[in-house]
C-alpha cells in the first residue's frame, strides 16, 4: 500500500514536471552551444562611471536581420567600453564571430543603440551604430556600416552625412515622406546641467549635442531637417526611446519618443507634408515621467496602434519604499502651470489608441503598470495564439534613485570631495543597491488586459538586461530573443510556442530603396476575427528587430484573407491563405490606392456638439487650495467636487433658467432665460455663497407658493468646525426677489441633498466628509419641512452615518413607499426605509456583503426594458492602484497613532497577506516625526507592513475602513436577491462621477449617459482622466463616446442636466476647472 501510493506520487511528479516543461515557452540557450561569446562588461573608470555619466548602466543595443541573404537571421551586439560584434546564423542556433573579416573597426569609446536597414537601396542590410561622444572623454562619432554583397562592410557615415559625434542613444529608419526610401531619426539623450533644468520651452532652443534629429534621405546623402519639419531638439531632451507607426491610420507615419526626467515624451503626428505637429498634451492625459524604452502594436485589435512607454516603478514594496518616487502634489502642479509640462508619473503607461484622435491611459487596469528598472518592451504573439503579448528587459547593476544614496550624496562635503578631487567615490558607488531582476513577460487579450506569464515562460534568472530584439533565429515560426547583458554573456532565448498554434510569417519584396517594406500594414482576417501590424523595425530599447511581420492563429489551419497596404498607399489582397508557412509577398504594379478613410468609422454621432447658446457662458474656476497641504496622508482632495449646477423656472416664465455654483470667494451665477438667449441675474443675497464650495442646487419649490426656490449645498475642506460656509442654505422666491430662509445650522461638509414628494418637501442631507479630519464619517441631517418653516428630525442612523457622494429615492422592496438609497467612499451602498418620520437602515435586506467601495455615483437604469430598474453604482474604477477584493479588502487605518491630539488617516494596501501604507516614509514620517527615532534609514523602513510600523496598542484603537472592490457595476435583482455585476473595462478606466438616463437616439427609450474623471488625487496615483464617456442601452449593450458624438477626454464631469431652449432639448455637461459643454439631442 506504502510503495503504491509512492509511486502514485512520483508518477504524479513527474507529470507536473512535464506540464511545467510544457509550460515553459523560452529556453536560454548557452554562449557554449550558440558560439555567441559577447558580453558587454563595464568597468569604473575615473571617466567613466555611475558619478559621472548618469546613463552609464543603459547597456548596448541589439540589431538583427539577414546580412548575406541566406535567410537566417544574423545579430549585431553593441558594447559600451568594449567591442562590437557581428555573428552569422549557421543554422540551429550556432553562430560565427565574424567581426573582424566583415571590416566592422569600431572608432567610438561609448556605443550605444543600432539598428540595420538597407541605407542606400541596393537590397543588402546595413548597420548603424549609434555613440556617445564629447562628454567624459568619449571620442568617435556614428558609424555607417554599408554592406558590400561580399560579407564585408565598408564604413560610411561621413560620405552619408550620418558621422555625428553627439549624445546618441538610438535610431530608427523609416520612410516619413513617402517618397519610397528610408530617412532616420536620431535619438539623442541630454546630460544634467544647470542648463537643462527649466521650462519646457528649452525645448525649442536647438542644441547640437543633446537635441534630436530628423535626417531625410536624398540618395548619397542624409540632409538634417529637424527644424523645418517640428522637431524639437533642445537641452532638457532625455531620449531614451523611439517607435515609429502611423497612429491616425492617414497613411504617414507618425513618432513616439520617451524622453527620461523632466521632459514630456513627444508624440509627433505626422501631417504628410513633411512637417509633424507635435501632440502628446491634446493626445494623452499623462505620460511615464523616466521613459525608458518603447513599443506599439494593437493590443485590442481594432485597427490602430496603442504604445507601451516603460518606467522604472517597482512593484516589491521592499525597492518601492526605497527608491525616489513621485513629486508631491503642488510641485506637479507648478510643473504644468508654471513650466510648461505635460503630467508625468513614475510607471509604465500604456496608450490605447482611440479612433487616431487621442489615446487612453491603462496600464494598472492592463496589469503592466510596474515592472521594475525595464528597459525594453517587446510586443509580438509569442505563443502563437492570435494576441500580442509583451516581453519586458530589466535590471540594473547599481540602483541610482536609492533614497539612502541620494542622502548620503546629497551631503556638501561629500558632493565637494568629488567634484574637487575627481576621483571615482567608490563608497558613493557601494551605498547604490544592486538592481538585478528577473526579465517580465505577459500574455495578451483581445481586451486592455495582460496576464503576468513569467513564472512559466521565462528562466528564473536574475540578469542586468538591456537592449533585445526579437527574431525567428531558426525559422519555425515563432518568435525568439536575444537579450544584450551588462556584465554577462548576451542571451540567446529559444522560443518553444504550442506546436498546435499555427502562423504565418510575412516577408515584405516592396520598392528597391525600400525593400523590406519598412511601414507596410497587413490585416488578417478570418473567422470572424481581425489583427491588424505595421511593420517597423526599431523598437524595444536601442535596438532593432527582424523586418518581418509575425501572425499567430491559435489552431487555425487556413485564414479568410490578408490585405497588404503598401507605404505608397496602394494595396492588394490574397484569400484562403493556409497557415504555418511563409508569404514573400511582393508589391503588384498598378494597383488601386487604399482609401483610409474606410479605417473609420462610419457612423453618424447621436449628437451634435454645440458652440454656445446666446448669453450662456460658463467656466468653472477651482480656488488654489490643496487639502494634502493640510492632511498629509489623505488620498485623494474633498475641496474639488464642485460646481453645483441645477436648471428650472426661476421668473415662472416658462422657460429653463440655470444656477452654476462657485468656488471660494467666486460668485455664483445665474442665467435667465428670454426670448432670445440668456442674460445674468444678479441678488445681493446670494452673496454668502461666495464663502464657501457650492457642491449641490435644487430649483424646487420648497414652500408650495407655486414658484420655484434655489437650495444649496455647501462644502470645502478648508472650512471646518462651525464655519459659515458649511451651512447649506434655501433662498425663497418672493415678487421676484430672493431672499434666505435660514435651515436649521447643520455645518455638513454637504455632497446631495434629498427632498421627499410633499406639498413642502423635507430635506435629507449627506455629508462627504469632516473637514480637516478625514476617515471621520459624518453624520446626516433631516428637517421637516413646514412650509413656513423647518424642524430637525432627530435619529440614531444619522450620527456617523458614513462618506457619502450620492443618493436618490427608489422604492427598492416595491411596497408604494420610497426608500433612500446612498453610496459613498469606505462604505458599502445603504437602503434607509423612511416612514412616518421612522427612519430604518434596511441594507441587509438588498446589499450583498462586502460591497464596501470608492462609489461616486448613483443611478437607476433599466437595462433590460422588463420594469426592473438596476441600481447603476458609480466606482473609482478598476485602472487605479487602489487595489480591492473581497478576500484583500483596501484598508484606511484612523486613529491618532501618535497621541498628538490629530488624527492620521493611512490607506494601505494587501500585498502578499500583509498590508502595506500607500504613503512613502517621508509623508509619513512628516506627519508622524517619531517615526524618525525608530527607523534611521529608508532601507530600515523598506518593506514594513502597518503590524511592523505600528504598535499592538496603536493599532487597536485604529477604527478600520475597508474597500472591497473599485469596479463600477450594477445592482440586479435575479435569484430572489440583488446582486452585484462589473461594468465592462471600458467604464473602468477612471472614476464614475456623473450618471444620467436621457433617450439619446430619440427612440423613445432611455439610455444612460455616463461621465467621470478625476484629478484631485496624489502624483503616486497618476491622473484620472482618459475616460471620454458612453452610455448604457436596454438591450445590453453600450454606446461609446464616439457613438454619442461627446468627448470628455482629460475633463472632471460633475453634472448632466438637460435643457430646453427655443423647443429643443440641449444636453448640458457641467465640469470642474473648465466651461461647460452643450450637446443637441
Amino acid at each position: 500500500m506504502k510503495n503504491s501510493f509512492f509511486i502514485s506520487l512520483v508518477c504524479f511528479l513527474f507529470l507536473l514536471s512535464c506540464q511545467d516543461k510544457q509550460q515553459m515557452k523560452f529556453e536560454r540557450i548557452s554562449a557554449e552551444k550558440t558560439g555567441l561569446n559577447f558580453k558587454n562588461q563595464l568597468t569604473n573608470t575615473e571617466d567613466a562611471n555611475i558619478l559621472d555619466y548618469l546613463y552609464f548602466y543603459n547597456g548596448g543595443g541589439v540589431a538583427v536581420g539577414d546580412i548575406n541573404r541566406d535567410d537566417k537571421v544574423d545579430i549585431f551586439l553593441t558594447s559600451n567600453q568594449g567591442d562590437n560584434k557581428l555573428y552569422i546564423n549557421q543554422g540551429n542556433f550556432k553562430f560565427k564571430d565574424i567581426t573582424e573579416q566583415a571590416g566592422i573597426q569600431q572608432t567610438s569609446d561609448w556605443n550605444t543603440g543600432t539598428a540595420m536597414a538597407d541605407v542606400n537601396g541596393d537590397g543588402l542590410l546595413d548597420i548603424y551604430v549609434c555613440a556617445v561622444v564629447g562628454i567624459n572623454g568619449f571620442k568617435g562619432h556614428n558609424e555607417l556600416y554599408i554592406n558590400n554583397g561580399n560579407g564585408t562592410f565598408t564604413e560610411k557615415a561621413k560620405e552619408y552625412g550620418l558621422d555625428f559625434n553627439n549624445y546618441s542613444s538610438s535610431v530608427a529608419f523609416f520612410d516619413y515622406d513617402n517618397d519610397d526610401d528610408l530617412d532616420l531619426y536620431l535619438l539623442n539623450h541630454a546630460v544634467h546641467t544647470q542648463n537643462s533644468y527649466g521650462k519646457a520651452s528649452l525645448r525649442n532652443q536647438r542644441n547640437y549635442e543633446t537635441g534630436d534629429k530628423l535626417l531625410r534621405n536624398d540618395g548619397d546623402t542624409f540632409t538634417d531637417v529637424s527644424e523645418e519639419a517640428g522637431i524639437y531638439g533642445g537641452i532638457n531632451a532625455y531620449g531614451l526611446g523611439v517607435a515609429t507607426a502611423d497612429f491616425n491610420n492617414d497613411g504617414w507615419t507618425d513618432i513616439y519618443i520617451s524622453n527620461d526626467f523632466h521632459e514630456d515624451d513627444y508624440l509627433y503626428i505626422n501631417n504628410g507634408n513633411g512637417t509633424f505637429t507635435e501632440s502628446s498634451k491634446s493626445m494623452t492625459t499623462m505620460m511615464s515621467r523616466f521613459s525608458m524604452g518603447s513599443d506599439v502594436a494593437d493590443i485590442n485589435a481594432d485597427g490602430y496602434m496603442d504604445i507601451l512607454s516603460l518606467d522604472m516603478a517597482p512593484d516589491d514594496e521592499t525597492v518601492l519604499k526605497r527608491s525616489m518616487g513621485d513629486e508631491n502634489y503642488e510641485m506637479s502642479q507648478f510643473r504644468v502651470d508654471k513650466l510648461g509640462y505635460h503630467f508625468q508619473y513614475s510607471r509604465n503607461m500604456l496608450q490605447v489608441n482611440q479612433g487616431g484622435k487621442y489615446f487612453k491611459e491603462t496600464a494598472i487596469l492592463s496589469g503592466i503598470e510596474a515592472t521594475d528598472w525595464s528597459w525594453a518592451a517587446l510586443f509580438a504573439d509569442y505563443d502563437l495564439d492570435g494576441h500580442q503579448d509583451v516581453f519586458i528587459s530589466n535590471g540594473i547593476p547599481k540602483r541610482p534613485n536609492d533614497l539612502d544614496y541620494i542622502n548620503y550624496i546629497s551631503n556638501e562635503s561629500v558632493k565637494q570631495k568629488i567634484e574637487n578631487t575627481g576621483l571615482i567615490d567608490q563608497k558613493a558607488i557601494d551605498k547604490m543597491p544592486d538592481g538585478k531582476l528577473q526579465n517580465r513577460i505577459y500574455k495578451g487579450s483581445y481586451g486592455l488586459k495582460f496576464k503576468h506569464k513569467t513564472e512559466h515562460w521565462l528562466p528564473e534568472e536574475l540578469t542586468y538586461s538591456t537592449g533585445t530584439a526579437y527574431a525567428d533565429l531558426d525559422n519555425d515560426g515563432d518568435l525568439d530573443l536575444v537579450v544584450n547583458h551588462i556584465n554577462e554573456d548576451a542571451g540567446i532565448y529559444q522560443n518553444h510556442s504550442p506546436q498546435s498554434n499555427t502562423f504565418l510569417k510575412l516577408e515584405f519584396n516592396y520598392k528597391p530603396k525600400n525593400k523590406t517594406g519598412i511601414g507596410t500594414k497587413a490585416i488578417a482576417y478570418y473567422k470572424g476575427k481581425t489583427q491588424w501590424q505595421q511593420l517597423y523595425a526599431t523598437k524595444g530599447f536601442q535596438s532593432s528587430s527582424e523586418q518581418k511581420l509575425f501572425f499567430g492563429f491559435d489552431t487555425i489551419s487556413k485564414i479568410d484573407s490578408l490585405k497588404i497596404i503598401w507605404p505608397d498607399h496602394t494595396y492588394q489582397v490574397a484569400e484562403n491563405i493556409k497557415t504555418n508557412q511563409t508569404l514573400n509577398i511582393k508589391r503588384i504594379h498598378k494597383r488601386d490606392s487604399f482609401d483610409y478613410k474606410t479605417l473609420k468609422p462610419n457612423t453618424k454621432p447621436l449628437l451634435i456638439s454645440v458652440d454656445s447658446l446666446p448669453g450662456l457662458n460658463f467656466t468653472h474656476q477651482e480656488n488654489r487650495y490643496t487639502d494634502f497641504k493640510r492632511q498629509i496622508l489623505i488620498p485623494y482632495q474633498i475641496s474639488d467636487r464642485g460646481p453645483a449646477s441645477a436648471v428650472g423656472d426661476l421668473n415662472n416664465d416658462g422657460l429653463d433658467d440655470v444656477f452654476f455654483g462657485s468656488s471660494k470667494f467666486q460668485n455664483p451665477q445665474i442665467f435667465i432665460q428670454n426670448n432670445s438667449g440668456f442674460e445674468t441675474y444678479q441678488n445681493d443675497n446670494f452673496k454668502p455663497l461666495n464663502k464657501g464650495e457650492n457642491i449641490y442646487a435644487d430649483i424646487s419649490d420648497y414652500n408650495n407658493d407655486g414658484k420655484n426656490d434655489l437650495l444649496v449645498g455647501q462644502a470645502g475642506g478648508e472650512f471646518y468646525g462651525r464655519s459659515p460656509a458649511l451651512l447649506d442654505r434655501l433662498f425663497v422666491q418672493k415678487d421676484t426677489v430672493f431672499s434666505e430662509i435660514k435651515l436649521p445650522q447643520n455645518f455638513l461638509h454637504t455632497s446631495v441633498i434629498l427632498k421627499d414628494d410633499e406639498a413642502c418637501p423635507s430635506l435629507y442631507g449627506f455629508g462627504h466628509a469632516v473637514s480637516n479630519d478625514f476617515g471621520q464619517k459624518p453624520d446626516v441631517y433631516a428637517f421637516k419641512n413646514n412650509c413656513d418653516g423647518f424642524d430637525t428630525i432627530e435619529s440614531e442612523l444619522f450620527k456617523n452615518f458614513g462618506m457619502v457622494t450620492d443618493a436618490l429615492w427608489f422604492d427598492i422592496n416595491n411596497d408604494g413607499t420610497k426608500e433612500i438609497i446612498t453610496v459613498g467612499e469606505w462604505m458599502s451602498p445603504k437602503i434607509l426605509s423612511v416612514k412616518d418620520r421612522e427612519i430604518k437602515d434596511i441594507s441587509e435586506k438588498f446589499i450583498p456583503k462586502n460591497l464596501n467601495g470608492l462609489w461616486q455615483s448613483l443611478a437607476l437604469f433599466d437595462f433590460e426594458n422588463d420594469g426592473q430598474k438596476e441600481i447603476v453604482l458609480g466606482n473609482f474604477g478598476t485602472n487605479t492602484k487602489f487595489k480591492a477584493s473581497h478576500n484583500k479588502p483596501l484598508q484606511l487605518y484612523y486613529a491618532d497613532f501618535d497621541n498628538n491630539g490629530q488624527t492620521e488617516s493611512i490607506v494601505c494596501i494587501n500585498k502578499n497577506g500583509k498590508y502595506y501604507p500607500i504613503n512613502s516614509f517621508d509623508e509619513l514620517a512628516q506627519q508622524m516625526p517619531s517615526l524618525k527615532k525608530k527607523f534611521n534609514s529608508y532601507k530600515a523602513f523598506a518593506g514594513q507592513s502597518i503590524d511592523e510600523i505600528f504598535n499592538k496598542k496603536q493599532l487597536d484603537k485604529a477604527k478600520i475602513l475597508q474597500v472591497h472592490t473599485s469596479a463600477s457595476g450594477y445592482l440586479k435583482f435575479e435569484d430572489e436577491k440583488w446582486q452585484f455585476h462589473p461594468l465592462d473595462d471600458y467604464f473602468q478606466i477612471a472614476p464614475i462621477t456623473s450618471m444620467k438616463p436621457i433617450d439619446l437616439n430619440k427612440n423613445g427609450v432611455k439610455e444612460l449617459l455616463i461621465g467621470g474623471n478625476y484629478f484631485g488625487i496624489k502624483p503616486y496615483h497618476g491622473r484620472f482622466g482618459s475616460f471620454a464617456g458612453g452610455a448604457l442601452q436596454q438591450n445590453g449593450q453600450f454606446l461609446t463616446a464616439e457613438d454619442i458624438g461627446v468627448n470628455f477626454f482629460n475633463k472632471a464631469v460633475v453634472n448632466f442636466d438637460v435643457l430646453n431652449f427655443e423647443k429643443e432639448k440641449y444636453l448640458m455637461v457641467t465640469y470642474n476647472n473648465d466651461a461647460i459643454e452643450l450637446y443637441k439631442l
